[in-house]
């Protein structure tokens, strides 16, 4: 449970063309249609109806991770390392069914940086650190950055899928205040659920007026009604949003005990808070503890369950599939998730394996 912990919580803090060979591992996934699976089941053999690809890195760079695709699932952004030991922003594309990384230009007085989040229009929000003063920024969809806000430090986590709307956080030493930005104007601050509580934005829906994240340690949704933030407690647990989907349905995890520090908490319980009320809480792969990530149009949600062993596996969950094990052997998240494409599949984008780096699973309907 305390290395789960530790994975959510690691998981929430962290134009030059670059072609890769596509042979890279390939992993099927087995399991059954079973109604105990629903339920929370451990997964067997069965249907396959989940192919995994490790996504290349940048020449001579090994580690990676994958946090973002866009609705249609065509473009998956995230970093990879570099043979000098840099993080650069990138993004992965299928050409001529190879999948191809691009890595971004960044601020001359940037050290890593990290694409986020990607709108329909193939706009990247992220960030990037000149030395420890963090900005975010977005990448157009020809490459060009556009540093956001008034020169204030700030991480941005989220872009509306229909707009420029960025959420994120912006830091004073170790204090946080969930913010908005958009390009040309400063940034804004939304709402502290309670004074001196702080927050941090996650999560934004398509048009910009539903966000979700954290306030006071504890899951919020701030909604725009008649041009002011409103925020609205969503569990009185601490814990945080995560995801969103374009309808402003919002996921993530709470926890379910906390020892007298609040870092002995551990975020376990994955749940669904729906735009139009009430709620879902997710079952588990057999263990104790599952930690939602993002959810799509469909109402598909991906990220973190354990095992009857303790070990933490990727999941794809909907009330007609029930939980399912993604296929990575050694553990890993799943971070993002496509709306379901004109095939019938969506894309899974994560991290794991080993040695650690970016995944893609494309999952097709059983």
């Amino acid at each position: 449970m305390a290395r789960f912990a530790q994975l959510v919580m690691a998981s929430m803090t962290t134009v030059l063309v670059l072609g890769c060979e596509a042979k890279t591992p390939l992993e099927v996934a087995r399991t059954p249609d079973a109604p105990a699976l629903a339920k929370g089941g451990p997964p067997g053999g069965g249907s396959e109806f989940a192919t995994r690809t490790a996504l290349p890195p940048l020449k001579g760079g090994a580690h990676g991770e994958a946090y973002a695709i866009d609705r249609a699932g065509t473009l998956i952004g995230g970093y990879s390392w570099d043979q000098a030991g840099r993080m650069h922003p990138v993004t992965w594309s299928l050409v001529n069914n190879s999948w191809q990384i691009t890595a971004y230009a960044w601020d001359a007085t940037a050290t890593s940086a990290v694409i986020r989040a990607i709108n329909d229009n193939r706009d990247k929000a992220g960030t990037f650190w000149p030395a420890s003063a963090p900005r975010a920024v977005i990448w157009n969809a020809a490459g060009t950055f556009t540093v956001l806000g008034c020169n204030e430090l700030g991480e941005a986590n989220g872009i509306s899928s229909g707009g420029q709307l960025v959420v994120g956080v912006y830091r004073v030493g170790s204090f946080g205040n969930a913010s908005v930005w958009r390009p040309g104007q400063c940034r804004e601050s939304l709402p502290e659920l309670v004074a001196g509580g702080g927050g941090v934005a996650y999560a934004v829906n398509g048009d910009g007026s539903i966000i979700g994240g954290s306030s006071a340690d504890v899951p919020v949704r701030w909604r725009r009604v008649s041009g002011a933030w409103q925020v609205e407690q969503l569990d009185s647990r601490r814990g945080t949003v995560f995801g969103a989907n374009s309808a402003g349905d919002l996921v993530g995890a709470v926890g379910a005990a906390c020892s007298p520090s609040p870092d002995g908490c551990t975020l376990d319980v994955g749940i669904v808070w729906f735009v139009n009320g009430g709620l879902r809480v997710l079952p588990t792969l057999g263990g104790a503890s599952t930690a939602a990530r993002a959810i799509n149009s469909s109402r598909e949600v991906v990220g973190l369950s354990t095992l009857s062993n303790g070990n933490g596996v990727p999941f794809i969950w909907s009330e007609a599939l029930g939980i399912r094990q993604l296929p990575l052997s050694n553990g890993g998240w799943a971070f993002t998730i496509s709306d379901v494409r004109a095939d019938g599949t969506r894309l899974v984008a994560g991290a794991g394996g080993r040695p650690f780096s970016a995944q893609v699973w494309v999952v097709r309907n059983p």
